[in-house]
């Protein structure tokens, strides 16, 4: 295997030249321009120090180097990398990858942690999961869910809070990346938010542990924390759900056609998060 990769497009665009023995037909398949091919493969060149191909009239062959290295880049091409939000991969997803694993062994999935903005231009990810308030731009956006809050709390802090208006006898515990939160769910309900008594943290999967140890009440997305409400770890004191103004987006580079790797894996994604979605009309 590759020890240091060079960028995805790069990678790509050689194995499918290679393969097609044709940077024409690489671009057909890729859905972009001839010049584009060749650009990718004199970058990938340039980066390897050698010549990966004999350009002839009409036709590509592979040099020795070139022979060597293609069998490295289409196992390279099996890895799958995605990034994705911090507490939605701790909370949800990796208790979830053995199944996706079980079912795709021959893709190797490279999953990493990150709230920032993606740019898919540098070829890093195949796959992005991120909440936003609108929709992302310049790529390809699939929305997968509105995102549902509850107030929960630990077992030992519930009797204190009987209705909303109790909310100002303990410690808000704060999304410090979201703190329009508080403020919004308290609208919502038709209350005023009055105590000072507060405690910030920077995401879900921390607010769930403070909200556990009985450090406060917490606004938390009800998938999130699933296994924690069934074993009572964490519990709602009062029925107060509501619809945050983020929702949950699914991106991959701006392109028209999807690599099989991903589509897999979407296919996957959606049949898992299909129970969350928010049925019309009904508040679910």
């Amino acid at each position: 295997m590759l020890q240091e990769l060079p960028p995805l497009n790069a990678l790509r665009s050689f194995e499918a030249a290679a393969r097609l023995q044709s940077t024409t037909l690489a671009a057909q398949e890729l859905y972009v321009t001839h010049g584009a091919i060749s650009k990718q493969v004199r970058l990938l060149e340039n980066f390897l120090g050698f010549s990966l191909f004999v350009r002839q009239h009409r036709q590509l062959a592979l040099t020795d180097e070139g022979r060597q290295y293609l069998p490295q880049v289409q196992a390279a091409l099996q890895t799958l990398a995605i990034n994705v939000l911090p507490s939605l991969t701790i909370n949800w997803l990796i208790p979830r990858m053995e199944e996706f694993k079980s079912r795709f062994p021959q893709l190797y999935v490279d999953l990493t942690i990150g709230d920032f903005a993606v740019d898919f231009a540098n070829g890093r990810y195949d796959i992005a999961i991120r909440s936003a308030t609108s929709e992302p731009q310049g790529m390809n956006v699939i929305k997968l869910m509105d995102e549902e809050l509850c107030l929960v709390c630990s077992p030992l802090l519930a009797p204190e809070l009987k209705r909303p208006e109790d909310i100002n006898q303990v410690t808000l515990l704060k999304h410090t990346t979201r703190p329009e939160l508080w403020p919004y769910w308290a609208r919502q309900l038709g209350i005023t938010l009055t105590t000072e008594q507060k405690f910030g943290v920077e995401h879900f999967y921390m607010l769930s542990q403070a909200a556990a140890s009985g450090m406060g009440a917490a606004l938390i997305p009800r998938f999130f924390i699933e296994d924690q409400l069934k074993a009572g770890t964490l519990v709602i004191p009062f029925d107060a759900p509501f619809v945050s103004p983020y929702s949950y987006y699914l991106l991959t580079p701006k392109s028209s056609s999807l690599p099989r790797k991903s589509a897999l894996f979407i296919d996957w994604l959606l049949s898992e998060f299909a129970p969350y979605r928010l049925k019309p009309n009904s508040g679910k």
